[in-house]
C-alpha cells in the first residue's frame, strides 16, 4: 500500500522476521524478559509485574525517540503496551482483552488486574482483535469477547495466519511433526521428554526445535528428521503433509492450524494461563486433543488424537484485514 516498514524486534523474533520480511528495516526492541522457572510459574509471573510495567514504560520513551528518528506516520504494536503515543496514530493487536487467571488469583487479583490491563489498552487510537467478532465462533473464547470492552475502537480482523491452505493439498503422510517453541526453561524440559520418549515408537517423526540462529543438533534415531528451525514455506508444507501437529498451544499456532485443518495436540506452556485456557476451549469443542506437560506421554498423546474429528479449515479473512489496514492507513 505504498508503505515504507520498519519492524522493532530483537532476539529470536528478529532472526525469524529478518528471514521472512527481508525488505522490511529493522530496529533494536529488546524483551520484556519474562522469566518462567520449573515451579511456582504463577506467582513468579505476578511477582515480574513491576519489571513489566517498567519495561512498558522504557519502550514507551524508546518510541517517542525512534518517531523523530526516522519520521514514522504510525505504529502497529503487537502486545507491547508501551508502544504509544499521542505523536501519530498507534493501534494495539491483541486477542487478549481479558487475561486468564488461576481460580485463587482470579478471586484476589482480577478486577485489578483487567482495570490495569484496560488502562494500558485505551492508551492506544484503537485495538485490533484477530479473532471472529461472533462469539460462537470465536477461537480465544472469553479472552476476546469480555462482557465490557474497553474504551476505544475495538475492531474484529478475523483469524490470521501467514498460511494458506492450496488449491491442490498434498495427501497426509503418516508422519508427526513436533514443533517445541516458547520460552525458556519450559522450551527444553519439554524437548527432553519428546526425546526420550520418541526412540521406543515406530513412524516418521520431524521435530522442530524453535531455536534459529542455533547449529547444534542431537542425536536421535534414524526415523526422526530435526531441524532447529524451519522457514515460513517449509513450515506450511510439512503441516500440511503430517497425520499430527503436536505442539505449545500458543494463538499464533492454533491459528495456523486451523488455516491448513492440520489435527492438532496441544502441550501448554506450564503458567501460561492463556495456553491452558486456549488447550482446554479446543478440546471442548473437538477441535484438538489437549495434555498436560506434567503428565506428558507422546504414545498415549497420539492414540488420543486417532479419535478426534477431522479439523474444519478455516478461511481467515484478509479482505477485512486489508480493508481495516488500507482506512488506517487512509488516516495516517
Amino acid at each position: 500500500m505504498g508503505c515504507e516498514v520498519w519492524i522493532a524486534t530483537s532476539g529470536k523474533q528478529e532472526i525469524l522476521l529478518r528471514e521472512e520480511c527481508p525488505d522490511a528495516r529493522f530496529l533494536y526492541l529488546p524483551g520484556y524478559g519474562v522469566q518462567y522457572g520449573k515451579r511456582g510459574v504463577m506467582l513468579r509471573l505476578l511477582r515480574q509485574i513491576p519489571v513489566i510495567r517498567r519495561h512498558i514504560f522504557t519502550e514507551n520513551a524508546w518510541l517517542q525517540q525512534a518517531i523523530r528518528e526516522h519520521a514514522i506516520d504510525g505504529v502497529i504494536s503487537d502486545n507491547r503496551y508501551g508502544l504509544y503515543t499521542k505523536e501519530v496514530l498507534c493501534v494495539l493487536i491483541t486477542h487478549q482483552l481479558a487475561l486468564q487467571m488461576p481460580r485463587w488469583a482470579n478471586f484476589f487479583f482480577r478486577r485489578g488486574v483487567q482495570q490495569m490491563l484496560y488502562d494500558h489498552i485505551e492508551h492506544f487510537g484503537e485495538c485490533w482483535v484477530p479473532d471472529m467478532h461472533e462469539k460462537d465462533r470465536s477461537l480465544a473464547g472469553a479472552m476476546s469477547h469480555p462482557e465490557t470492552l474497553p474504551n476505544i475502537p475495538i475492531r474484529y480482523i478475523s483469524w490470521l495466519s501467514r498460511f494458506q491452505m492450496p488449491v491442490n493439498p498434498p495427501k497426509r503422510e503418516n508422519a508427526l511433526l513436533i514443533s517445541i517453541s516458547g520460552p525458556e526453561p519450559q522450551r527444553e524440559m519439554l524437548e527432553e521428554m519428546v526425546l526420550q520418549q520418541i526412540p521406543g515408537m515406530k513412524g516418521k517423526f520431524w521435530l522442530v526445535r524453535g531455536i534459529p540462529g542455533n547449529d547444534a543438533i542431537p542425536e536421535v534415531p534414524e526415523n526422526v528428521t530435526v531441524y532447529n528451525h524451519v522457514p515460513a514455506e517449509k513450515m506450511q508444507e510439512m503441516m500440511l503433509r503430517c497425520s499430527l501437529l503436536v505442539s505449545r498451544s500458543g494463538y499464533s499456532t492454533l491459528m495456523d492450524a486451523l488455516a491448513l485443518g492440520t489435527p492438532i495436540a496441544c502441550i501448554p506452556t506450564p503458567g501460561q494461563t492463556e495456553q491452558e485456557y486456549l488447550s482446554k476451549r479446543l478440546a471442548e469443542k473437538g477441535w484438538a486433543v489437549s495434555m498436560e506437560q506434567e503428565h506428558f506421554n507422546l504414545e498415549e498423546l497420539v492414540s488420543k488424537a486417532e479419535g478426534m474429528q477431522e479439523l474444519p479449515v478455516a478461511t481467515c479473512d484478509q479482505t477485512l484485514l486489508e480493508s481495516v489496514i488500507s482506512a488506517w492507513i487512509g488516516r495516517l
